[in-house]
Order: C-alpha cells, then structure tokens, then sequence
C-alpha cells in the first residue's frame, strides 16, 4: 500500500481518529497521542494503582495541548477542562540494553546488560473541554 506525503501528513495528525490529539505528559516525557494508539512509557508508580485492566484519566496538569484540524488548544502551561482516557494494557520489561566497556591494550573488559520496567498504555478517548465539546469548524473569512 503506498500513500502520498499529504495522506501521511493526515494520518500522522490523528484523520482517523476523528482529528482529534494531545500531549500528554507521562513519566517525565512528552507524548502525542489519538485513540486507539499505545504508548510505551516507563513503569508507573504507584505500582499498586497502576495495574493490567485498569482505566484512568488524565486531567489538567497532564494535558499540555490539544487540537485538531479546526483548533488548537495551547496550554499555559496545560489545557484546563481537557482529558485523555487510557487503560494499562501490560506491564513488562523492555528489550535488553548491552553496556560493555573495554580500556585497550589491557585486557580489561566489562559486560553488563539492563532491562528497564514499562508500561503499555492504551488511549481509549480525548476529550477537549466542555465548552469546546460541540464545536464545528467556522471559517476564518466570513463571506
């Protein structure tokens, strides 16, 4: 299947589900999300509210931006009124990272490996804020 640069264009900006994205902030990063998307972000604490199955949504302070191809929303510093419904898919650790340092010429070597804690998110729903929840698109020239 090929597409043209403007059909991704589309598809990167969320056409298929409804226009509609944000960013979020999740564990010390950034991240742009649609429904139906799934995140992978590092493990989340508490560990006991965080498990499999269950459903949380991000409010205020987490939603930093929020648009579709009629609007943006631009927090300062978030979007009040907005929110992202995710549900924790699974908890698993990541593919393994290999750190090996070697000094040369003096047969000196170490190897070690890491796998870091994470958590797949699944984003069920964004909901802009109320007042903005039955907005149409309104042309910039009226004519």
């Amino acid at each position: 299947l090929r597409r043209t640069n403007a059909q991704k264009a589309i598809l990167r900006a969320g056409w298929p589900s409804g226009g509609m994205f944000a960013i979020v902030k999740m564990a010390g990063s950034q991240f742009k999300v649609v429904p139906d998307d799934v995140l992978i972000v590092n493990r989340l604490k508490p560990r006991n509210k965080w498990t499999v199955g269950s459903v949380h949504t991000l409010k205020d302070e987490d939603v930093l931006l929020l648009g579709t191809s009629h609007y943006t929303l631009v927090g300062l510093p978030f979007v009040a009124g907005a929110e992202v419904d995710v549900m924790v898919e699974e908890i698993t650790k990541g593919e393994k990272v290999v750190i090996f340092k070697k000094r040369r010429r003096k047969h000196s070597q170490r190897k070690k490996g890491f796998r870091r804690d994470v958590t797949m998110l699944r984003i069920l729903n964004v909901r802009p804020p109320e007042s903005l929840s039955g907005e149409n698109y309104r042309a910039r020239i009226e004519t």
